[in-house]
């Protein structure tokens, strides 16, 4: 039983920043129904900015949030204000398939791009955290990996937050539920999509810099976490934070759970198993709803 509540720990902890780099996949679609294929390559550019932070600048590892979180916010706004708008425009369909096809462009763009200024080869950013570690009982916890589920649980819940609160999360919950009332009602449609995607590319920001002091990169890693954010917004719903967060702890359990009974391989192959199952039985998702 400890082996398996150790298992079920570092699943919720991991899960928990699964969600963080999720749930701004799950806000793009939500808003805009666009699903952006470069999310994992967006994450791992992340990555090296927070290393270059770290190794270059002597930056504490955590505080690179400050660099990477505002960063890419503007990478996301201004690309979805100056290109991505227009290919909605041009693609006038309540799904635009143009805005897929160009970023699973710009996700190989960006990979092969840091590929050829980096190598090909996997990293780690050795820091004073990379090794700390503390028991309770007879369960053990690391240190990096407690605080990158903090900063995720934090992350979400503030966007949560701003979500129900704010003039502009109302705004963007409006143009989420019903985007022609949203339009007829005022809100500049582009504006919001604009935002959508800044806010969606600075979690990733956050996220890479909480993953930077225990997890490896290379220009590879935006696949692995691109298919994975892609599995927890359909598990979750799309569109739905608290769902982002259900989808991205139920990932985290699932491969750690599963990484006991059988290999690594076959965990992930029970979570896709999974992920077709939910798409079957509810396409919308776990907490999603019909959006018009």
């Amino acid at each position: 039983m400890v082996l398996y509540t150790q298992a079920i720990i570092d699943g919720l902890l991991l899960g928990g920043l699964y969600a963080a780099i999720a749930v701004g996949l799950s806000l793009a679609f939500g808003v805009m129904r666009m699903v952006n294929w470069a999310h994992g390559e967006f994450l791992m550019v992340s990555m090296y900015l927070a290393s270059i932070c770290i190794t270059s600048l002597g930056m504490n590892p955590y505080l690179t949030i400050l660099i990477t979180g505002p960063i890419m916010f503007l990478v996301g706004y201004s690309l979805q204000k100056g290109v991505l708008n227009r290919i909605i425009q041009k693609d006038n369909t309540r799904e635009p398939r143009r805005v897929l096809l160009f970023t699973a462009g710009l996700g190989l763009v960006l990979s092969n791009g840091v590929t050829m200024i980096f190598s090909s080869d996997t990293q780690v950013v050795a820091t004073k955290y990379s090794n700390a570690s503390f028991n309770i009982g007879e369960f053990f916890f690391t240190t990096p990996r407690l605080v990158a589920f903090l900063i995720a649980i934090t992350c979400t819940a503030a966007l949560y937050i701003f979500l129900q609160r704010s003039e502009t999360g109302r705004a963007l919950r409006a143009t989420s539920q019903n985007r022609s009332a949203a339009k007829l009602m005022g809100i500049n449609e582009e504006r919001i999509y604009a935002i959508a995607f800044g806010i969606g590319l600075a979690l990733v920001g956050i996220s890479a810099s909480a993953l930077i002091p225990f997890f490896p990169y290379s220009p590879s890693l935006g696949l692995t976490f691109g298919f994975k954010s892609f599995v927890i917004v359909v598990l979750g719903g799309k569109g739905s934070v608290p769902g982002a967060l259900l989808g991205g702890l139920l990932v985290g359990v699932i491969e750690k759970v599963g990484g006991i009974f059988t290999t690594d391989s076959y965990a992930q192959a029970l979570l896709f198993l999974l992920f077709v199952i939910i798409l079957l039985l509810r396409p919308t998702g776990l907490l999603g709803k019909e959006t018009d």
